[in-house]
């Protein structure tokens, strides 16, 4: 037996096998489902790894910025004046404050105060 005559011969046994075998009629309702499942998936673990990374990034920014400090005024007791040291930028802590608040109020006090 040459070799084109095997492979003709194989080729005849794959195309029989081939033609008696069929998928459930399910199948593609179930391929579909499972293919959005992992979609959907794979989207809420990016989400959840941006936020993740953003919140990791706030965190060592805030640890890492400096703390103002004011010098231009001797301790006392009473607060004679108001001293220069100004705050007007946002700290990378407020967002971390954000978050929290974001996740660890329950849904009822949330729709109370949309109320």
């Amino acid at each position: 037996m040459s070799e084109a005559e095997l492979d003709a011969a194989i080729a005849e046994r794959f195309k029989a096998y081939e033609n008696g075998v069929r998928l459930p009629g399910e199948f593609k309702s179930r391929f579909i489902s499972s293919m959005r499942r992992r979609r959907t998936l794979r989207r809420v673990r990016m989400v959840g790894l941006v936020c993740a990374a953003a919140a990791a990034g706030a965190l060592i920014a805030g640890l890492a910025k400096p703390a103002a400090v004011n010098n231009d005024a001797r301790p006392s007791l009473t607060a004679k004046t108001g001293g220069t040291n100004k705050t007007e930028q946002v700290s990378y802590w407020v967002l971390l404050g954000y978050l929290r608040e974001c996740f660890s109020r329950s849904r009822p006090s949330r729709r109370k105060e949309e109320e």
